[in-house]
């Protein structure tokens, strides 16, 4: 299933579907009738001459906080603070999926003014035309609004379509291809980072030190955090040691344990309840594609690249809130979660990240385990939904210039109003390299055209909107994140050029420090340190082999190296033929005699071990196939295990 480089078709010019929004469209139109319907109702009392009360509930229908302009007098700070609380309200709702919120602002300022109009005889005449009329205004504004963004993308797309053509050339051009699986080894600076991420995986699960803790509910929340981290060790694992497991493995189920711990996934009791009114707790259930989806991917890819098919058993994954309320999971039960969010979608197979909101490279993020779950079960389902997820996010999660938004709020069709940025877009080009290379393709091939200049010294400077200049792991100032999804999207198109500036400009710029034989930027959140290693251990398309394709049926029936200490050895390189055992090994600790235990081999055959600096040794497997020797590490020793 080698699937690595090559593109299903080529998407070098913008199409002219891109952008169009037909179920956004649809959504819209819905929207717009029911509110044109409530207006009609909250408008009625003051046209029959109803009650104070009932005039002033139903302009406060009509417009967040109206019934109180009807009061008059002070009551106008009133309206004024409603329709402040209303917007405010309208952030909860894109932050934290609070549908209730804005559905509590609207019709309980409704309800106050009626009961505050009760005992009066009359109200005040020109909320019946202000109200309204602010309605129509603001309509009429927004709709303008978006036909001049349509106009301004329109155009963009076209100049967009006149040089994409030559810059995807160029793309391709430039594309350095992936050493060979024999010729890769991590260099010291990779091993040092890798470092940052395994001593995270390998401490307790309850553990969470070196993360930033500070709330589970946006971008710097644990779960995020988790996730690239694991990538980082995944990445690893499958490019440079597929033949080893020992703490690089252990790591990663530590770190896929972490996320059944309460404090990471408990923020879902609140989302479903007040967005999706529901007392079902279960963060794998319904509308939770940021958590459900994203934690399968990782938990897929661990199965896939190791063999180990523990998390397939039922209840292998739990997540206990407490003594009364445990759901149990696994990730056949996961991937069924998501295949039937996929299906009762209203933008299907795209189903929401939270409440009411369906975001795009969630989308992408969501649905890696999908790619994955046929090479554990040897089916062949992703192309069916490769193609539906094409068209979806042509059409719904990109502007008409081919760039990437935010995503959808579901129940209007509108875009949702934060996130859009270029390392947005970058993250999703990123992503889209597992499903869709050519998009992906185009996509790198605008933002090095549109983004990245180089100056007289070659450093490389990427241009950045506003909210590029926040660090999404911790919220703080700092262009960190930026820099590194776009190392990610240059690796992974080959773009040798891009990703060493960005990494000399990281090294000099964003407060490296090597401490311990562990490297790591001050600067930068835990999220976005892990974001960088990722970059660093990339080669052009190893994020579409990672996810399609894996490392390979002789590392999964080869020997592996299951146990090793941690820091004293650090494995560089670990590959196997199918009978024989590479290993690259450096000391991380000083040089030191180690005890290395290898397993998977034939029982009772006997291997030769062969070593830099080392006599010639024979190793024989015990019966369950295992074989332990002892090695003198200094600073790099290679060995072959291979049978006599």
């Amino acid at each position: 299933m080698a699937v690595a480089t090559e593109a299903f078709e080529s998407a070098s010019g913008i199409e002219d579907h891109c952008g169009v929004g037909l179920t956004s469209r649809r959504l819209l139109r819905r929207a717009l009738v029911i509110y044109a319907c409530l207006a009609v109702v909250g408008l009625y009392p003051t046209w029959a001459s109803l009650s104070p009360a009932w005039q002033a509930g139903g302009l406060g229908l009509v417009w967040p906080g109206g019934g109180f302009a009807a009061l008059g007098g002070w009551h106008y700070l009133s309206f004024a603070l409603a329709m402040l609380l209303a917007v405010v309200a309208g952030v909860l709702w894109m932050l934290m999926g609070n549908l209730f919120a804005p559905m509590f602002v609207w019709l309980g300022s409704a309800a106050l003014a009626a009961w505050l109009a009760t005992r009066r005889v009359s109200l005040d005449p020109l909320a019946a035309a202000l109200v309204p009329g602010l309605a129509v205004l603001t309509l009429a504004a927004l709709w303008a609004r978006q036909r001049r963004v349509v106009g301004e993308e329109l155009q963009r797309r076209a100049q967009r379509n006149a040089y994409l053509p030559r810059a995807t050339r160029e793309v391709l051009q430039r594309a350095v291809a992936a050493p060979a699986a024999a010729d890769r080894e991590l260099d010291a600076d990779a091993l040092a980072q890798l470092r940052y991420a395994i001593d995270r995986g390998l401490q307790p699960v309850e553990s969470f030190a070196g993360f930033d803790v500070i709330e589970q509910f946006q971008t710097s929340a644990l779960r995020y955090q988790i996730d690239y981290l694991l990538w980082g060790l995944q990445l690893a694992q499958c490019h440079y040691t597929p033949n080893f497991h020992g703490y690089l493995s252990q790591a990663q189920r530590n770190l896929i344990d972490k996320l059944t711990q309460p404090k990471v996934w408990k923020f879902w009791r609140w989302e479903s309840l007040l967005g999706n009114f529901s007392l079902n707790r279960d963060p794998i259930a319904r509308d939770n594609i940021m958590f459900g989806g994203f934690s399968s991917a990782n938990v897929a890819l661990y199965t896939a690249n190791t063999g180990d098919r523990r998390y397939l058993e039922e209840g292998s994954l739990t997540f206990r809130e407490n003594g009364r309320r445990v759901y149990r999971h696994s990730l056949r039960s996961m991937l069924s979660a998501g295949a039937r969010n996929r299906d009762s979608a209203v933008y299907g197979p795209l189903y929401p990240c939270e409440p009411k909101l369906t975001y795009s490279a969630c989308n992408l993020w969501g649905n890696f385990a999908a790619l994955v779950s046929d090479r554990i079960d040897r089916t062949q389902l992703r192309g069916a939904l490769i193609a539906q997820l094409r068209d979806a996010h042509l059409r719904e999660m990109l502007c008409r210039d081919g760039s990437v938004h935010a995503g959808r709020v579901t129940p209007l069709g509108i875009r949702i109003p934060v996130y859009t940025c270029n390392f947005v877009f970058a993250l999703w080009g990123w992503m889209a390299s597992a499903f869709f290379p050519d998009l992906s393709r185009r996509v790198w091939a605008i933002l090095r055209e549109e983004c990245i200049s180089f100056g007289a010294n070659g450093e490389i400077t990427i241009a950045a909107e506003k909210y590029d200049q926040i660090d999404t792991g911790n919220y703080r100032k700092g262009e960190g994140g930026l820099y590194a999804h776009f190392l990610i999207l240059a690796r992974e198109h080959g773009d040798e050029q891009v990703s060493e500036a960005i990494v000399r400009k990281l090294d000099r710029q964003f407060g490296r420090r090597d401490a311990d034989g562990v490297l790591s930027y001050d600067t930068m959140s835990n999220l976005n340190n892990a974001t960088v290693l990722m970059g660093r251990l990339l080669r052009a398309a190893d994020l579409r082999r990672l996810f399609l394709d894996g490392p390979g049926e002789a590392a999964l029936r080869g020997p592996v190296l299951a146990d090793a200490a941690y820091p004293q050895v650090l494995v560089a390189r670990a590959i196997s033929d199918g009978n024989d055992l590479q290993l690259v090994l450096r000391a991380g600790a000083g040089a030191t005699r180690q005890t290395l235990r290898v397993e998977r081999l034939k029982p009772g055959q006997s291997y030769r071990l062969v070593g830099t600096g080392m006599a010639e040794r024979s190793i024989h497997a015990d019966p369950s196939g295992s074989a332990s020797f002892d090695v003198e590490l200094g600073d790099r020793l290679e060995l072959r295990l291979a049978p006599v």
